[in-house]
């Protein structure tokens, strides 16, 4: 249905072959949402992290993209003691739009570790819920 590669616009110092997919490398070089998910006029992320012993309240989040947002789909964990952590929703958002879906829910576990001193030995494992309603440009 679309197309998630984008051929990025030739710079002087790259060859014209480069391509990126949604320009994940991080939210400054992103592409938009336009760019990367043509015909997407709005994603509205809902977003619920908790710890894996729920005994804190779950941290509720809301993000809303339009077409000149960025296509940047990795949001970090709520452990403030987490290292390399986060969650990425990128493959689920991009699997939704190319089969022209409307809606996404799931669960993912950070991966990343409790705190740097314990890096290799405890995971984090807070836990995102999440919800995406997607909505396309009219034929």
């Amino acid at each position: 249905m679309f197309s998630i590669f984008k051929k990025r616009k030739q710079e002087s110092d790259q060859p014209a072959e480069a391509t990126e997919t949604c320009g994940m490398g991080n939210l400054v070089e992103s592409n938009t949402i336009a760019d990367v998910l043509p015909g997407v006029r709005h994603l509205a992320v809902n977003l619920s992290i908790r710890g894996q012993d729920n005994e804190i309240e779950p941290s509720l989040n809301n993000r809303s993209f339009g077409p000149q947002s960025r296509a940047y789909f990795h949001f970090r964990c709520k452990n403030v003691d987490c290292v390399d952590g986060g969650f990425d929703l990128q493959e689920e958002i991009i699997n939704a739009v190319n089969e022209g879906r409307n809606e996404i829910t799931g669960r993912r576990v950070c991966q990343g570790w409790r705190d740097a001193s314990n890096v290799g030995q405890q995971k984090c494992f807070f836990e995102l819920n999440f919800k995406i309603y997607v909505s396309y440009n009219a034929i």
